[in-house]
């Protein structure tokens, strides 16, 4: 993520590699701290814990993700158009952001509290895509589903997509993750005329 090289962003990018690297888990405040090459305390005055600091780096992302395809959303486009726009930029978002998507979709299964508190932070996220499906259904270009499993669906759809290209450390060509990934969407969602 794109901050000015202060202290802060430096702890940051180096929790980012090294959550990504050794895993929630594994990674310890130690570890944070020499990648920054800051003192442990430093990180102590902005963070309580490491568990605190993983929660601020994923409802960051997550904030950052959703600020980035609401930008992108035009109140005169279609509900297809929003939702290719979605599939698009969520995908565009973890091809930019590969470490950080590392980090989200492995680490946020990990205890039942970290579990919540995951589902808290993707809920805003999640809650634009229910909005743009509710917003087809009403005008009659998507089948009546249930918004909340759509959007759940096509969330998790894209995302371990996304992870599963990164993890086996293959070419993330984000084009032709986004043509599979709209050809499924649709193909489920949107009425056939």
């Amino acid at each position: 993520m794109v901050m000015r090289k202060s202290k802060m962003s430096l702890i940051f990018q180096a929790a980012i590699d090294v959550f990504s690297e050794k895993g929630f888990d594994k990674a310890t405040m130690d570890d944070i701290a020499t990648r920054a090459n800051v003192a442990k305390g430093t990180i102590y005055y902005h963070f309580k814990s490491k568990e605190e600091l993983f929660f601020f780096l994923v409802e960051e992302g997550v904030e950052l993700l959703r600020d980035g395809v609401e930008a992108k959303l035009l109140p005169e486009m279609d509900p297809k158009e929003k939702l290719e726009v979605i599939v698009r930029e969520q995908i565009n978002f973890f091809g930019q952001y590969r470490d950080f998507c590392v980090i989200l979709l492995r680490e946020a299964w990990g205890g039942e509290e970290r579990q919540l508190e995951f589902r808290k932070m993707i809920r805003s996220y999640m809650y634009l895509i229910e909005n743009v499906i509710t917003e087809g259904i009403e005008s009659g270009d998507f089948h009546p589903v249930n918004p909340e499993n759509a959007g759940a669906g096509i969330f998790g759809m894209l995302a371990i997509s996304a992870l599963h290209i990164l993890l086996g450390k293959k070419q993330y060509d984000e084009e032709a993750l986004f043509l599979d990934m709209n050809r499924m969407v649709f193909a489920g969602v949107l009425k056939h005329t």
